[in-house]
């Protein structure tokens, strides 16, 4: 397969494991008693809004997950899983994709197999980073670093 036909083949994945990372904080969150508020992709005024989710037209390549607070005020440990669910679902996406193509090997399997595994790799390094995204929101590697590590951080 030619380098342009992968690299399209990865781009065609990057919002669909995208949703599925927001998807993973919010099936997290509900685990530790949250509710989903919304999950919103990209930033600015939305374009395709179905329920909870919505689509806006800048920074598109940035999620966000928002739930309701609970009346308990969360441990770090909770918080921690949140924060993980997201790269917990890449994970879980790229084994799961993985077993599929070990047990049902196919031309077009094999052909999207290899860039949706590479791209949930991709979303979980990456989202392990400790660094600021472009629209200045904390990573979830550096709000678990800040969790940890910060000295005057809350303690629940």
């Amino acid at each position: 397969m030619g380098l342009l036909w992968f690299n399209l083949i990865m781009l065609a994945f990057y919002l669909p494991s995208l949703i599925l990372h927001e998807y993973g904080h919010a099936f997290a969150a509900r685990l530790v008693g949250l509710r989903l508020q919304s999950i919103s992709i990209g930033k600015g005024e939305s374009f395709l809004q179905i329920g909870h989710f919505s689509l806006a037209r800048k920074q598109f390549w940035e999620g966000l997950h928002r739930s309701q607070p609970s009346e308990i005020s969360l441990s770090r440990g909770q918080r921690a899983v949140v924060l993980l669910g997201g790269v917990g679902a890449n994970l879980t996406g790229g084994v799961f994709v993985l077993i599929l193509s070990l047990l049902f090997p196919s031309p077009i399997m094999h052909l999207l197999a290899q860039p949706f595994i590479q791209v949930s790799l991709i979303f979980i390094v990456f989202n392990l980073l400790p660094i600021r995204l472009s629209s200045g929101i904390a990573s979830d590697g550096l709000q678990l670093k800040q969790l940890f590590f910060n000295k005057n951080q809350h303690t629940s």
